[in-house]
Order: structure tokens, then C-alpha cells, then sequence
């Protein structure tokens, strides 16, 4: 079996596709049944009260199933009185397929379907079948036909969808498929990052997409960024953020260095603080981009922060004031810690207190570190008013020694 044979293999909606057919169409033959065989309908659709109550004013008990011989009776007699009833169709077809029966379940499928194309039972047969033949593409376009046609549709594709973005033999027809303006493209990559398991699935996924405006607009980037960051896939998620925030040339270990650049988006720019116990802001002084950082008196904690992709080696971290802190006693500090859960902290350094204080320190980043979190960080002031102060530029180069 090819690649993609194999692939379309895993999409498969296998033997819950045709039950999820049947359970559909059976609620549609239940509205008919309601008048001629309501113990029956009330089988088939327990949850309509009307049909129930029907069923109970008729003092009948006699159990009945959709393959009872009264239900096939049931069936025939839609379809004689109405050969275009999806619901019958949809039924009779069912019970061909689960019979063995497939040429003729096709027949009826293929009705259906020429009837209308937004009957989701039939739309998950047909997928099905696309999936039995190997046929990726056609197996994508019955899925893009339910998820545009039918609301129910999403609950039932979106996961087998998203458990689909894990063979890379897919990535290809995938994106390509969601490269496509729908309604329900942003929907399913929202569920697929959420609730799909590994985001880094879904970013060999958008990294192949050619559609990024509509990603970007929606924010899809940024959600799809912080969960790869979550699950420590530092490297995909470098390369998506480059894929929607292209670099000019100018990339240094820190970005924005010198806190020039807002459009340098977080992590992998500054992602500042502001609330009512701590905040930082870019501003100038004299003329000069600055980072200005202040605190209440409890005000504590990162103002600052950048994730950076520091590879194994030792550096030397320099910082430069702008500003005065006016609590020289609290000064605030830089920290340099690995980005993995419960990471070691590798790098300590005090902002410096006077206006043009220079500061500068080595580390080693240790193998096993991919990523690091570098962060201002203030302590408690014994000021009444809290603290202020400004950072003029942060840098992280090779250490010299």
C-alpha cells in the first residue's frame, strides 16, 4: 500500500461511520413513522417527546428494532409513497451495507447524494468508501462538502480530522484543503491546537499553508505559537512565528534589544506587563528607545520577558540603565532560565542602579537546554510609592573567555 493509501487508512471513520449514518437517518424515517408505527419511531428517536408520547397512547409494548421486518416493512412503504425521502434511503442503504450488500448500497448512496449534498449520512458513507479505495482526495472532499453543509458535522469530523494531521504523509492534502476560504477551517485548527494533541502536527500543517492572512487575522499563529512553546516544541515554533513575522536580516539572540522594535511579537519578542501591581512600557528618553519598568510598594515579579533558542555553549549577558531605579536598595535583576518545565535557572544579573550603569555576566547553557525564558524581574520596594526606573539596551553575546 502506498503512503497515502496507508494515510487515508488512518482517517478512517471505519464502522462508527456507518452507525453514525444509521443513528442520523434513523431520526429522519422516526417523523414518518410517528403516524403509521409510533412504538418504532420512539425506538429510533427516544429523545423526541412527541414521538414518544405517540407511541405511548398507542398501549403498544412490543419491542421493535431498525432491522425488525416491520421497520423493513416501514421503509419500503416510505420509499413506495416517496422515493425521495433521505431518511428511508439513507436506512435501506445502511442495512445493504451492513448486510454485505455494497453494490446496491452504493446505488442508494449515490441517490442520495444526487438529491442533495447536505445529507451528512451520506456524506460519511461516501468518505468511508473514498477511505476503503485509498482515495485521500476524495475522502478530503466529501469531508469539506459535510463540514460546509451541516452543523452536526464538526462534533463528528473535527477529531478523526485532526487525528489525520498526524501522518505526514497527509500534510500535504490537508493543507491544502484548509488553504480553501471556508466557515469551518479556523473552527477545526482552533479544535485541532486545543484539543488535538500535539500542536506539532498542526504546524507541519500551517507551515505548508499558503493562506496565512486569514491565519493571522484570526490569530491562529499566536495560539498555535504558545502551544508548541507549552509543549517544548521551541524549534517548530520559531519557524511558524518566521512564517507570519518574516526577519529582515536583523536577527540577534535577543530581539529588540533595545526595545525599538514593538512589532517583535512574544515569545520570541517582548512580552511586557502592565497591571496594577507592576508594569513595564517602551517609551524614549532623551530621545532614545527605553523599557521604563515601575511597582507598587508589594508590586513584584517578571515585567519583562523573551523567549530566546540559546544552543549548548557559554555567553555573557550585558545590560545597560537609562534610568535611575529610585529604590536602589530593590534593584530589579535579569534571570535566564530553560525554558522546560521546572528548568534550571542559569543566569542571574542586578539591573543597574544609576542612569548608564553597565552590568554584564557569563553563563553556560547546558546541553539539554533548547530554550531559555530571560526576564526582568522586580523585587518588593520599601518605598511608600513603589519604584521606577529604565532599561536602555539587554543583550546576550558568545562569551569571550
Amino acid at each position: 500500500m502506498s503512503p497515502p493509501s496507508r494515510g487515508a487508512a488512518r482517517i478512517a471513520i471505519a464502522s462508527i461511520g456507518i452507525v453514525l449514518a444509521l443513528a442520523v437517518a434513523s431520526n429522519s424515517l422516526a417523523v414518518w413513522l410517528k403516524q403509521t408505527a409510533p412504538v418504532t419511531a420512539a425506538q429510533l428517536a427516544p429523545g423526541n417527546a412527541d414521538i414518544v408520547a405517540a407511541a405511548a397512547r398507542s398501549r403498544v409494548i412490543a419491542p421493535a428494532d431498525i432491522e425488525a421486518p416491520a421497520v423493513r416493512a416501514s421503509i419500503e412503504t416510505a420509499l413506495a409513497r416517496d422515493v425521495t425521502l433521505l431518511g428511508a434511503i439513507e436506512l435501506r442503504a445502511s442495512q445493504f451495507d451492513a448486510s454485505g450488500d455494497n453494490a446496491r448500497a452504493a446505488r442508494l448512496f449515490a441517490l442520495s447524494d444526487a438529491i442533495s449534498r447536505r445529507s451528512l449520512p451520506t456524506r460519511l458513507w461516501l468518505i468511508q468508501r473514498s477511505v476503503d479505495r485509498g482515495e485521500v482526495a476524495g475522502a478530503l472532499e466529501n469531508f469539506d462538502i459535510a463540514l460546509r453543509t451541516s452543523e452536526v458535522a464538526p462534533d463528528i469530523l473535527f477529531p478523526v480530522l485532526a487525528g489525520a494531521t498526524s501522518d505526514p504523509a497527509l500534510a500535504v492534502p490537508i493543507a491544502g484543503l484548509l488553504d480553501r476560504p471556508s466557515d469551518w477551517r479556523i473552527m477545526f485548527l482552533n479544535h485541532a491546537i486545543d484539543r488535538g494533541g500535539n500542536p506539532a502536527d498542526i504546524g507541519h500543517i500551517v507551515l505548508r499553508m499558503r493562506d496565512r492572512r486569514a491565519l493571522a487575522d484570526n490569530q491562529v499563529d499566536q495560539k498555535l505559537i504558545a502551544a508548541l512553546v507549552t509543549h517544548s516544541q521551541f524549534g517548530l515554533a520559531r519557524r511558524v512565528h518566521d512564517a507570519f513575522h518574516p526577519t529582515d536580516g536583523r536577527r540577534t539572540p535577543v530581539a529588540d534589544s533595545d526595545f525599538s522594535r514593538p512589532e517583535e511579537s512574544f515569545p520570541f519578542g517582548w512580552g511586557l506587563r502592565h497591571d496594577g501591581e507592576a508594569w513595564a512600557a517602551r517609551d524614549l528618553i532623551e530621545g532614545k528607545p527605553a523599557l521604563l519598568y515601575g511597582s507598587t510598594a508589594s508590586g513584584d515579579g517578571p515585567v519583562a520577558t523573551q523567549l530566546l533558542l540559546l544552543p549548548p555553549g557559554r555567553f555573557r549577558i550585558s545590560v545597560e540603565s537609562a534610568g535611575a531605579t529610585t529604590d536602589p536598595a530593590s534593584p530589579p535583576f535579569w534571570s535566564l532560565t530553560c525554558g522546560e518545565r521546572n528548568g534550571p535557572q542559569i543566569a542571574l544579573l542586578d539591573q543597574p542602579v544609576q542612569t548608564g550603569g553597565l552590568a554584564s555576566i557569563d553563563f553556560a547553557v547546558p546541553a539539554g537546554c533548547a530554550a531559555q525564558w530571560l526576564a526582568l524581574n522586580l523585587r518588593p520596594s520599601e518605598r511608600a510609592g513603589g519604584q521606577s526606573g529604565a532599561v536602555g539596551r539587554v543583550s546576550v553575546t558568545p562569551s569571550p573567555r
